[in-house]
């Protein structure tokens, strides 16, 4: 795509720091990370940055390198685990997010954040945070919405 700053990227006709890629998909350190080694995964052939409607072998594809990477920042950057993000807005280029989580350790622990968030409105960011507990009622509701 013309326009497409990710597409430029992929061309080399804009500089990037390429951690990994293959025939088809590249990943890319984040220009503004947010955290140590924040990636961008994404494919060489441009797809609207919906990842859900990219076509089903493109996106099992997309999956299957994404896991290669991070599994690499794992090992590389001695993570116990990475945080996956596919939120589609920024660049309408097909891409996921990486996030090496840090602290964390050897054995599993439950780890919350104090405060809880809800959203009526995107607001320029997804997050993990718990909002405040839902009735069975209220949760029923929305199900219906889905189910019906």
């Amino acid at each position: 795509m013309k326009d497409c700053i990710f597409c430029k990227i992929v061309e080399g006709k804009i500089p990037s720091v390429k951690i990994w890629e293959d025939k088809d998909f590249m990943a890319i350190l984040d220009i503004n990370p947010n955290v140590r080694g924040m990636t961008l995964v994404m494919p060489k052939k441009h797809f609207d940055s919906y990842v859900f409607e990219m076509p089903e072998k493109e996106y099992s594809e997309v999956m299957k390198a994404t896991r290669k990477v991070a599994q690499l920042l794992d090992k590389k950057l001695k993570v116990k685990r990475t945080a996956l993000v596919m939120e589609g807005l920024g660049v309408n280029h097909a891409h996921i997010k990486l996030y090496p989580i840090y602290g964390l350790e050897n054995k599993f622990e439950e780890i919350w954040a104090k405060d809880k968030v809800y959203f009526e409105k995107y607001p320029g960011y997804v997050t993990t945070q718990l909002g405040p507990q839902k009735s069975i009622e209220e949760l029923k509701k929305v199900a219906d919405e889905i189910t019906k």
